[in-house]
């Protein structure tokens, strides 16, 4: 092994743990584009540029698209706004990293999986496939083909929560994919909900700290700015 084989993966150990370990699946559905939806590629890595809406509740699907997501890193806005319980609302932060691991077509309906994954694993796991992908792949086709049938959950498709999810993972509002690079220091309350969500989900480490790294460790969020930014108004 080379001296470049070596720096890849001397910290794998710690990327995937920051990954793997308690990862829990929640759902975004919303209705695509065949040429969007076409974009989201198997390997592809992608950034998402705000802070992502996510539901822990997974029922039928009325849209034409799911994106499944696995996290252990999403916070559970619901345990903090109780009012927000009945969507199961959780949140991933602003520019989350996110790996396409599979892109399943059943009955007119498509699941896009998706591996929220550290801003330091990018390239690992761009270069990776790991044996956990395969197992949890397959459980992911499974719960796709279980809940197809299934009625969709009437708290899911109120207009509130429709309008926070219904557009694609990764892109801006003209369906373009945030650059991996050219990551800008996040003004006013933006910073703020952000080190309010590392908080919340307890992620002081810097392996998810996108570049240019700037350290957010010990910086509390003010709570004002913080939760009107999280849950919006109703």
């Amino acid at each position: 092994m080379n001296e470049t084989d070596k720096a890849f993966f001397e910290n794998s150990e710690e990327l995937i743990n920051w990954t793997y370990p308690g990862a829990t699946l929640y759902y975004k559905d919303c209705d695509l584009t065949d040429k969007v939806r076409s974009q989201f590629t198997v390997g592809k890595i992608l950034r998402n540029g705000y802070m992502l809406d996510v539901s822990s509740r997974g029922g039928g699907l009325k849209f034409n698209t799911r994106f499944l997501i696995a996290s252990s890193k999403a916070a559970k806005l619901y345990e903090v706004n109780p009012d927000n319980t009945k969507y199961g609302h959780c949140c991933l932060n602003i520019d989350s990293y996110l790996k396409v691991l599979d892109v399943y077509e059943l009955n007119g309906k498509t699941q896009i999986f998706l591996l929220h994954i550290p801003a330091k694993g990018v390239d690992f796991f761009r270069r990776t496939t790991t044996n956990l992908d395969t197992q949890i792949i397959a459980k992911a086709r499974e719960g796709f083909e279980n809940k197809i049938g299934l009625e969709p959950i009437p708290e899911l498709l109120e207009k509130f929560w429709v309008d926070r999810v219904n557009f694609p993972v990764g892109m801006d509002g003209y369906d373009r994919f945030y650059p991996m690079s050219e990551i800008s220091k996040l003004p006013g309350v933006i910073g703020e909900t952000y080190r309010g969500v590392r908080s919340l989900i307890k992620d002081s480490s810097g392996l998810n700290t996108p570049e240019p790294n700037f350290n957010f460790i010990g910086e509390e969020p003010k709570r004002n700015g913080f939760w009107k930014s999280l849950f919006g108004k109703k």
